[in-house]
């Protein structure tokens, strides 16, 4: 599969769009356009979030190269959203007049740009707006929404905290993968000492957080569901843990990515409450969710991957996730 998608790299240019958000934009890369036109070919539509690089082009391609690679792309649009980040000094990506930017920290929790009043989520919101007009896509089945390392961060609160989904005439899946930390729905934790694993087996139980006094932000937003800001204080704390726990979410954590010293690895407090690395904190969420509140959602181990976009989603365990392809 690999040598496909490399030779799909190179075939073809990739398209871009500046998305109308509020009353600004954001670029975006897309198989098809969104804003005109019509695709009457389209049964999916897989939306890829890229991580704190932000190289929404390189995730654009190679997700374009899976799909092609699985044999979906002439029934697929593939959409990949460029969250521009700069910091208050003014360091960061060139962004054109009226584009909308924020920290590279906001944007993966649904802040608002730091150019204006738009909430990162806005953004993921307006696409499936998009998806949503059946005189532009017909005969559209599903939409995936998908995201890597950071990215998987940005899916795993939208997933909580979006007011759009309802809105769809057609079902809306979530694939997370690899996030540094999670949104949890409670003040409950792993106990010390304790872990999980894929096989819905646990060492421990889940109790409130054993380190509170010492950790006080723990439970707050983007670790928790108190003290909310940005887009999620649109909801309250329990409309988004009955939302959440009824959507299809689909965790992936790639087999090797259990890296304490990754310097992308968040290690504060409220992050390590939740595990020693990606692929423990992730076995731990998805154990919390089904157990404490009874969630259908799923699990997969990447094998053979570590903290690698294309190695999870190009392989079997995200071709699955993505395609439902066995």
């Amino acid at each position: 599969m690999f040598s496909v998608l490399v030779l799909a790299f190179l075939a073809g240019p990739a398209e871009t769009e500046q998305l109308k958000v509020a009353d600004g934009q954001v670029l975006i890369w897309r198989s098809h356009a969104l804003q005109s036109g019509t695709s009457p070919a389209i049964e999916r539509a897989y939306i890829m979030v890229h991580g704190t690089s932000r190289n929404a082009e390189d995730y654009y391609r190679w997700t374009r190269a899976s799909a092609e690679a699985a044999g979906k792309l002439d029934t697929t649009v593939v959409i990949a959203p460029h969250f521009k980040a700069r910091t208050a000094a003014g360091r960061g990506d060139e962004v054109e007049p009226g584009e909308w930017y924020w920290t590279n920290d906001a944007w993966k929790a649904g802040e608002a740009a730091l150019n204006g009043k738009a909430f990162s989520f806005d953004v993921a919101d307006r696409i499936l707006e998009c998806l949503n007009d059946p005189a532009r896509f017909p005969a559209l089945k599903e939409v995936v929404v998908a995201g890597h390392s950071a990215g998987g961060q940005y899916v795993q609160r939208y997933a909580a905290a979006n007011k759009m989904e309802p809105k769809m005439r057609v079902p809306v899946r979530y694939v997370v993968a690899n996030p540094s930390s999670y949104v949890y729905m409670s003040e409950v934790r792993m106990r010390q000492g304790g872990t999980c694993n894929e096989r819905g087996d646990c060492s421990g139980t889940f109790i409130k957080y054993w380190d509170a006094n010492n950790c006080t932000t723990y439970n707050d937003y983007r670790y928790g569901l108190e003290k909310l800001t940005g887009y999620a204080a649109q909801a309250s704390a329990e409309q988004i843990r009955e939302q959440f726990t009824r959507r299809k979410v689909t965790y992936l954590v790639g087999e090797l990515d259990t890296r304490t010293d990754d310097p992308n690895l968040d290690k504060s407090c409220p992050a390590n409450a939740q595990g020693a690395y990606r692929r423990e904190r992730g076995a731990i969420f998805w154990n919390y969710m089904k157990s404490q509140l009874g969630a259908a959602h799923e699990f997969g181990i990447a094998p053979g991957c570590g903290h690698s976009a294309v190695c999870v989603f190009a392989g079997p365990a995200g071709v699955k996730a993505v395609f439902g392809a066995k």
